[in-house]
């Protein structure tokens, strides 16, 4: 994929010219950025998965003067029997990770990291629903799957804009509308963070919705400490055996607080120190998956060639995260899988690269990749872990 290549679910933009002009700044809206998009999944599979429990589902409900209501799933299979036929929401989270199809067309987007990625959310929304005018710290892709939704956007929003006070959900209290957009199936439009922005259903629609991660610096911050308290020991402590006399017991001297400040740096000094746990904190699963491994059915190297000859693609576990870090894009030093980090074959660059790249690995780069022994020992552990597995 090439950043100067012009891409149709972009409007025909390039990569280049819409992360310099749009990413982070503008909305894009796309006509039929996806005419084939189909219907990957319906209303009641949706509602399906949101009576799961180990699934994030929430019902929003819109009443008059401007009441919401907020449930959070599992649902029982009797709750949307019991709602009016109007004014409601049901957004289910993280869609990608149990359903593979989902999964593959996060492909769609690796004109941005990764590592940026967070989820897929699916709405589905009765005539009118709506979970009210409101503003979001994340990147956001829109893809209209079924029916037809009116979106508006407004202005730019921050931590000092105000919200309707006492209720469930953050409904903005001013809605000032810049632009209008009257979405359809293949339609798709880009948000950028902080962006007022209000979506109302004309009938029956769903809508997937592609969010990237945008961790406060609270929530960074907060990792990091308790991966440093992880590292420290205890016998690390502070000393000053340039101790000096003072007149003032209760007086702190600016050479105590620059030593407190050196011991606490310190820890970044560390080689390595920031970018381990960068790594493992970007690559950290969202959800815990423990049965990751379970019932893996063991391959051996000519299973997998066999594979790769017959075109059958081996797909990446939909929990799993992969990412590498290096000083250049085409040098893996560091590689982490799922907030753990895991050496790899000096042999294995163009292996891991393949690997982090793609969540449906091509077959015939694959095989290029695994003609060195040690490279294949290791894709066959990439297995045994559960991380890839072969398509049906």
């Amino acid at each position: 994929m090439y950043s100067d290549t012009p891409l149709a679910i972009l409007g025909g933009l390039s990569i280049k010219v819409f992360l310099k002009d749009y990413w982070q700044k503008k909305p894009l809206f796309v006509k039929n950025a996806f005419p084939d998009i189909g219907s990957m999944i319906s209303a009641d599979e949706l509602a399906g998965l949101s009576l799961e429990p180990h699934i994030e589902s929430r019902l929003i409900q819109e009443h008059k003067n401007n009441q919401w209501q907020l449930e959070h799933g599992p649902f029982s299979d009797t709750r949307f029997s019991e709602l009016p036929e109007s004014h409601w929401t049901l957004i289910v989270q993280a869609v990608d990770l149990h359903i593979p199809e989902f999964s593959q067309f996060l492909d769609t987007f690796k004109f941005i990291p990764s590592w940026r990625l967070d989820d897929i959310m699916i709405t589905y929304a009765t005539d009118q629903g709506s979970v009210g005018p409101h503003y979001d710290y994340y990147d956001v892709f829109l893809i209209q799957l079924d029916g037809k939704r009116q979106w508006q956007s407004g202005q730019q929003c921050n931590e000092d804009t105000v919200l309707l006070p006492d209720l469930p959900i953050r409904i903005l209290g001013q809605f000032n509308t810049n632009d209008t957009w009257n979405v359809e199936p293949g339609d798709l439009l880009y948000l950028p963070p902080g962006l007022a922005h209000h979506g109302v259903a004309d009938g029956e629609c769903m809508t997937l919705s592609v969010g990237f991660r945008a961790p406060s610096n609270k929530d960074l911050l907060s990792s990091y400490t308790d991966h440093q308290l992880d590292q420290l020991q205890d016998h690390q402590r502070y000393a000053d055996p340039d101790l000096e006399p003072q007149n003032n017991t209760g007086w702190i001297p600016p050479s105590a607080i620059e030593k407190v400040k050196d011991q606490l740096l310190s820890s970044l000094e560390k080689p390595n120190a920031l970018e381990h746990w960068v790594g493992q904190y970007l690559s950290a699963a969202k959800y815990d998956n423990e049965d990751s491994e379970a019932s893996i059915e063991p391959l051996n190297i000519d299973d997998v060639l066999l594979c790769c000859n017959e075109n059958i693609p081996f797909l990446r576990d939909e929990t799993s995260r992969m990412i590498y870090t290096g000083k250049v894009c085409d040098q893996p030093e560091l590689l982490f899988i799922n907030g753990k980090q895991m050496d790899f074959p000096d042999s294995a660059n163009m292996l891991v690269q393949l690997c982090c790249h793609h969540r449906s690995l091509p077959p015939n780069e694959l095989t290029k990749a695994l003609s060195h022994p040690e490279n294949r020992a290791f894709f066959l552990l990439l297995i045994e872990k559960g991380v890839f597995y072969v398509a049906d």
